[in-house]
């Protein structure tokens, strides 16, 4: 008897609307090559368009394109340009003096190069011709209403002479620029936090979180994660890396990265947590407002081997403590908080070195951030050989019991100019011998 075919039904990728979309109409990422997932509109209104329907609460929308769909660095840029508009008082007509500024805002360049000056033509571009349709769906003012708006309606460059930087004038659609006026606090996301993270996870991440803020007084909240972790991933964080190389474990790795980040450079903390059930969520607490001045973490200002002893004393006891994130409970605590947690890790390892029993070797991945931290000190001012000895590539894991740590490193060369040359110093911050091979 012939088997039947097997269909193996996948679970729809829906197109991922940006929370400001789906409140307001602001932005649109997708969580895959838009292309693959566009049609053509055949009649209606936006007949010829290019367009993803996406279902709101008050109905349909039609996000609509005719180059192509904004990516992230598009979303950057936008933010930008949304923010520039509000610190002048949401004038329609965005002038920008300086083109230079504009490119080393967004991508971090030094200086103003062919690729960026062609890149942001581009991305103006895809604004200009970027859209929405809300066939009788958008909710205005207490009404529902048909509407139909763009972003931007023209840009220009203009070239001040050799020497001199370009000059960019933007003009925003009415309607759009009204909505990013009038909405509510919660629904456009601060450029001055959003620039800090380099991680485009991290950043999406930071946008998801604003989505699921209850109101602006709350400053403790959580995002809850799909029992499917993966579809989860590609939809709410908006990512575009391919399915056949994704597991719940590297899923998970990225988070925990991107968590350390945000922790480190914004103003919101985070927390990855299993749920009763099983599932994952991550907790959120506002530490201080949008666009505030960085924060004094205590445990930054430590030195080392004050790092070393916390960061191993956690490692120990973080199962019994349910402790998730080390790193982010570390950069969470109070100047007291951070004194009193001292205490008690040098009670724990004065009383571990004094026994004559030597325990396992575990992995402890948290001492490579200790030594990196230290060597970045170390080398101030040489990033290159601070990278040639230390650099990720080059330090590989890190293990510890009660009497040694051991760094393993990508060749025995290598191990063996570290010990010879700095082993005794590193000594000195972990306070005990430090072996690399």
């Amino acid at each position: 008897m012939q088997k039947p075919n097997l269909v193996i039904k996948m679970k729809e990728i829906k197109p991922k609307l940006d929370h400001n979309i789906t409140l307001a109409g602001l932005l649109l990422t997708d969580a895959d090559k838009a292309v693959l997932k566009t049609e053509r509109a055949t009649e209606g209104p936006i007949k010829g368009l290019l367009f993803f329907k996406k279902t709101i609460p008050s109905g349909i929308v039609y996000i609509l394109n005719g180059a192509e769909f904004p990516n992230a660095e598009a979303v950057d840029l936008l933010l930008y340009l949304i923010w520039q508009a509000e610190q002048n008082n949401w004038q329609r007509k965005l002038e920008l003096e300086s083109l230079n500024k504009l490119a080393k805002e967004i991508f971090g360049v030094k200086r103003l190069g062919k690729t960026e000056k062609k890149l942001i033509e581009r991305l103006l571009t895809i604004w200009k011709f970027h859209g929405y349709y809300f066939p009788n769906s958008f909710l205005w003012q207490g009404k529902k209403i048909t509407a139909q708006f763009g972003v931007i309606e023209d840009w220009i460059i203009e070239s001040q002479g050799r020497g001199k930087p370009a000059r960019v004038e933007i003009t925003f659609n009415e309607k759009f620029l009204e909505i990013c006026k009038e909405t509510d606090w919660y629904r456009r996301p601060s450029w001055l936090e959003i620039k800090k993270l380099r991680k485009e996870i991290a950043k999406s991440l930071y946008l998801l979180a604003l989505e699921y803020k209850p109101d602006e007084q709350t400053k403790d909240w959580k995002i809850y994660i799909d029992g499917d972790i993966k579809y989860w991933y590609r939809n709410a964080l908006n990512s575009l890396a391919n399915p056949k190389h994704l597991r719940p474990s590297i899923i998970l790795k990225r988070l925990k990265k991107a968590i350390e980040e945000i922790n480190e450079k914004t103003n919101l903390r985070m927390d990855l947590q299993q749920t009763e059930k099983g599932n994952y969520c991550i907790v959120v607490k506002e530490v201080a407002p949008a666009g505030s001045e960085a924060l004094e973490i205590p445990f930054d200002k430590l030195p080392p081997e004050d790092k070393a002893l916390l960061v191993a004393y956690l490692e120990v006891v973080a199962e019994k403590r349910k402790i998730n994130n080390i790193w982010g409970f570390l950069r969470s605590m109070t100047s007291k908080q951070v004194k009193t947690w001292l205490r008690k890790a040098k009670k724990y390892f004065e009383s571990e070195m004094q026994g004559a029993k030597e325990s396992e070797i575990k992995e402890k991945p948290r001492l490579l951030e200790v030594l990196r931290d230290w060597a970045k000190k170390k080398f101030k001012g040489k990033p290159t050989l601070q990278r040639a000895l230390f650099g990720e590539d080059k330090v590989l894991k890190a293990f510890e019991n009660n009497k040694k740590v051991i760094f393993q490193c990508t060749d025995s060369f290598l191990a063996k100019l570290l010990q010879q040359d700095y082993g005794k110093e590193l000594k000195k911050i972990f306070k005990k011998e430090v072996i690399f091979e």
